[in-house]
């Protein structure tokens, strides 16, 4: 019997992945299977593979034939994973070595809860910045969607967590309509049915290299748009009064937010995106934005 699958999927960041490989080696709990899915890498990811595969027996590396990208080459790596607990790390972090021991003994724990994840750590211009959030150790789901995640725009969620493999069935596949974001779909999704853990402590040590992903863009702004949205009408799409009620804090939400960074461009100088935002203000009828004027993009 498989308990505990880590899934980690990657492409092009062979160096990276390495070092990911080297932290995961160091695990006071080893996994008992690893699943490497390669977005089919240009670089020498297949021979980093390699170089560690005596050290996890248990390593299965698969190598899409082509770029399925976020989230499809994650639904992939899920999907081959038959373990109890299914963790789902990145490809270019490190971590404690009591990572995997930790969230495993949370989820043997608290049996209710769909995932577990922990704080954060990097190293940034001004040194170490630790990231600990006032969570208890379990969190009934709707609770933690309700104080943590609703109404925010970003997720105290990083996109490593470990799941239970119950929570994944009912739940997958990742929503390609969510790209590189459909991670935080999936986290409050689960908040439906299941209760969430935490442990608090930082854990990991996350790569901080300069992506495309963390720069400044509206197409990452309207992504947690939607899923915002989207997932108002999967929690309160029964209970008419209160729907009215997060539709309308939602759409204040959204104009404020939206205000705030249609000034940040002016005060950079950003014209830019400053053009790419009244635009898509526009077309979200802002100013006087309503959610209904805008259903259609709704994920079911």
């Amino acid at each position: 019997m498989i308990k505990l699958s880590v899934c980690i999927t990657t492409y092009k960041r062979a160096d990276l992945l390495d070092k990911t490989l080297a932290s995961l080696a160091e695990q006071t709990r080893q996994p008992d299977e690893l699943i490497i899915s390669d977005d089919c890498s240009p670089d020498n990811t297949q021979e980093i593979v390699l170089k560690w595969e005596k050290h996890f027996p248990g390593l299965i590396y698969n190598r899409n034939d082509r770029n399925l990208y976020m989230p499809g080459n994650l639904n992939t790596a899920v999907n081959l994973a038959k373990g109890e607990y299914v963790a789902n790390l990145h490809d270019a972090d490190e971590f404690a070595p009591t990572l995997l021991e930790k969230w495993e003994l949370m989820l043997d724990k608290f049996p209710t809860a769909g995932f577990v994840f922990n704080g954060v750590q990097f190293v940034g211009e001004s040194g170490t910045v630790i990231y600990l959030h006032d969570v208890d150790p379990l969190t009934p789901g709707k609770d933690f969607y309700e104080k943590h995640m609703a109404h925010k725009f970003s997720s105290i969620v990083w996109g490593t967590v470990m799941a239970r493999r119950t929570a994944y069935q009912k739940f997958l596949p990742f929503d390609v309509n969510f790209g590189f974001y459909s991670d935080v779909d999936m986290w409050i999704r689960m908040c439906q049915l299941f209760d969430v853990a935490y442990v608090r402590e930082p854990l990991m040590y996350l790569d901080e290299s300069p992506t495309k992903e963390r720069k400044f863009s509206w197409e990452k702004t309207e992504t947690a748009r939607r899923i915002e949205l989207t997932n108002i009408y999967r929690f309160y799409g029964d209970q008419p009064e209160r729907l009215a009620k997060e539709l309308a804090f939602h759409s204040g939400k959204v104009r404020s937010i939206y205000m705030r960074r249609l000034l940040g461009r002016i005060r950079i100088l950003d014209w830019l995106n400053l053009g790419e935002g009244l635009a898509v203000c526009k077309k979200l009828h802002w100013p006087f934005y309503r959610p209904g004027l805008v259903n259609k993009d709704i994920s079911t």
